[in-house]
């Protein structure tokens, strides 16, 4: 991005971001200029992502045409602590309507891709076409912007991701890459596929220490391409600094809304995502046995329980002070001075859902299988919540008919067999269960205990907890923010459901348009002086928030014209079971939702058309 004016007081529309578009097979791209039109063509990420995919109307996400847009945001390469952020967007072959067509979400992730990516002079990358083998995306800084190019990737086939990453680092100096494993390689059976993102841990350490686009498909999107890996070579974006970002940068590392995220040892922070565990076990809230909890095995799971054994350590995100990452690693026999075990061998990087999704939601209440379980699905290249649900359900399938052979007869708390079924599934020899727990559950015809929306599994809070996870238009918590509010809040009324996705769920995907990470904590004014600092630009504060309103509302319109209807936005039919072993209140009955639902889409139909969002 580059400012049009000098004077003082700059606006978003005085700025330009540069778009490459580029054509496969012969990998032919056209770097240009455009103007700013508005504030979310400014912050970009999924702001300038929707407008893009607003018009575009797929029938099959791997049709060569089917676009994938890879785009940052405005404060990503900044001097701002955990400006990192990429987004791939894309019509996912997972997420869909009740009648079969793809719907348009992304995908996020961190540390030093984006980064590179901005590096080389491209605020956003169309990638269109198809190659005809198995191929590299280039894109490098050359002179005067980016310079696109395809490689052979012949020698990457089949590799995991980790070993597509080292393999790509040794040929190519000061670059970063994200890359597909064997899952998105067979792509046309593999619809929970993701993209690993190199980290400047991984490349230094040469450990599997990746970070994820997982949640939508868009490794199955990026293999249906021939693209089994881009990279971005370029220097790091140079952006002045200043008192105030040095501040900011103080309130992300030490500040209450990073709290959760950081370790003890750092201002009183509580742990992590990992720490989820104890405060949903109090009131027996962690997924078990494909989300219906049933007893105490969790707590074996709790991190202050694990560290008695395992060494557990936190690293960062490049320049990053919250360090939220969990490194889990062999004990290398030696103690730390407060009695702990020293780290060996890495395993594997923990975090809740991964945890929770491949351990005890699938009857898995191990630890050293669960290490394994994690490690497998990333390198396998599986977004680790999907594949987790997709499990249980095969699971809970067999268990209610004995005499079931799916996927191999898998039980709850196989373990190895679960290793054995994932392989299977990356090498796209089970179709069936490779597509997703919707499509598996409708090709069954059970779908009472398939925990999807839209076919995009739930991440791991409960169904009965969380009504407002059908208006979530990407991740079921990372794209609207309900997902803890039962816990936290205790209220069950319908006026407080429906304002809470109306009016502040939606406002999550703020940090999905202007580079940072959510884990960041920064309330609306901070964001708004980093943003200041960093362009020159001042945004107010109701322009930040109508902006991300109207990008919520444009995913949302692309859902409803595509044909979502009251079929779409609902609940696993298990939601309405009450379990008498959760500890909250069982308020979700089928006419609570049947209104919910009336209240809230007809709001949101409201707002899309007094916006004017669709022609």
């Amino acid at each position: 991005m580059r400012p049009t004016a000098t004077k003082d007081g700059l606006r978003p529309t005085d700025y330009e971001f540069r778009r490459v578009e580029t054509s496969l097979p012969s990998g032919s791209a056209e770097a240009k200029w455009l103007a700013c039109r508005d504030v979310e063509d400014f912050l970009g990420g999924i702001g300038r992502g929707f407008k893009y995919l607003l018009p575009i109307r797929v029938t099959d996400p791997f049709d060569p045409a089917s676009p994938i847009v890879v785009n940052t945001g405005v404060l990503t390469g900044s001097e701002i602590m955990t400006g990192l952020r990429v987004y791939f967007h894309g019509y996912s072959p997972l997420k869909r309507t009740h009648d079969n067509r793809p719907l348009a979400m992304w995908s996020a992730g961190s540390d030093k891709f984006g980064v590179k990516l901005r590096g080389t002079g491209a605020d956003e990358l169309v990638v269109t076409g198809r190659c005809d083998r198995p191929s590299v995306l280039v894109v490098r800084h050359a002179g005067d912007g980016p310079a696109v190019e395809i490689a052979d990737g012949a020698d990457l086939v089949g590799l995991t991701t980790s070993a597509k990453i080292l393999r790509l680092a040794d040929r190519y100096d000061d670059a970063h890459f994200a890359v597909i494993g064997p899952a998105g390689e067979h792509f046309a059976n593999n619809y929970f596929a993701g993209i690993a993102l190199s980290t400047q841990n991984m490349l230094r350490q040469r450990e599997p220490k990746m970070r994820w686009c997982g949640r939508g498909g868009f490794g199955a999107v990026l293999g249906s391409k021939n693209i089994l890996a881009i990279v971005a070579q370029g220097p790091d974006p140079t952006w002045k600094s200043a008192k105030a970002i040095a501040a900011v940068n103080q309130e992300i590392a030490r500040g209450p809304g990073s709290r959760k995220f950081r370790d003890p040892d750092k201002a009183d922070g509580a742990g992590g995502t990992w720490s989820n565990y104890v405060p949903l076990q109090d009131v027996h809230a962690v997924p078990q046995y494909n989300f219906r909890p049933r007893d105490d095995s969790p707590a074996y799971m709790f991190r202050e329980n694990v560290e008695q054994e395992w060494p557990v350590v936190d690293e960062s995100c490049f320049k990053c002070g919250i360090a939220c990452w969990k490194d889990l690693s062999e004990p290398s026999g030696e103690k730390t001075a407060d009695g702990k075990p020293k780290p060996g061998r890495f395993l594997a990087k923990v975090d809740y859902e991964p945890l929770n999704m491949l351990g005890n939601n699938c009857g898995v209440n191990e630890r050293a299988p669960t290490w394994k379980l994690i490690a497998e699905c990333d390198e396998l290249g599986f977004d680790s919540i999907s594949c987790g649900v997709v499990l249980s359900y095969v699971m809970e399938y067999n268990e209610r008919r004995p005499g079931s052979t799916l996927g191999g007869g898998l039980r709850y708390g196989d373990a190895d067999g679960m290793v054995r079924l994932m392989h299977r599934i990356a090498a796209g020899q089970e179709p069936d269960i490779g597509k997703g727990t919707r499509l598996l559950s409708e090709k069954l015809g059970d779908t009472s205990f398939a925990h999807q929306c839209k076919g995009l599994e739930l991440p791991a809070y409960l169904p009965e907890t969380n009504p407002g996870y059908p208006w979530a238009i990407a991740g079921g918590h990372m794209s609207m923010r309900t997902f803890l509010l039962l816990l936290m809040e205790g209220k069950t009324d319908l006026d407080y459901w429906v304002a809470a996705i109306v009016e502040k769920g939606l406002y999550t995907v703020r940090d999905d348009m202007d580079g940072l990470c959510k884990f960041s904590g920064l309330g609306d004014p901070k964001v708004i002086e980093a943003i200041r600092e960093s362009t020159g630009v001042a945004l107010e504060p109701d322009e930040l928030k109508q902006a991300v309103q109207r990008t919520y509302l444009r995913a949302y319109a692309i859902e409803r014209a595509a044909g979502c209807d009251e079929r779409d936005y609902v609940l696993p039919e298990q939601t309405y079971e009450p379990n008498p072993w959760v500890k909250l209140p069982s308020f979700v009955t089928r006419d609570f939702f049947a209104a919910l639902r009336d209240r809230v889409n007809g709001r949101f139909d409201q707002l899309v058309r007094d916006l004017k969002l669709m022609s």
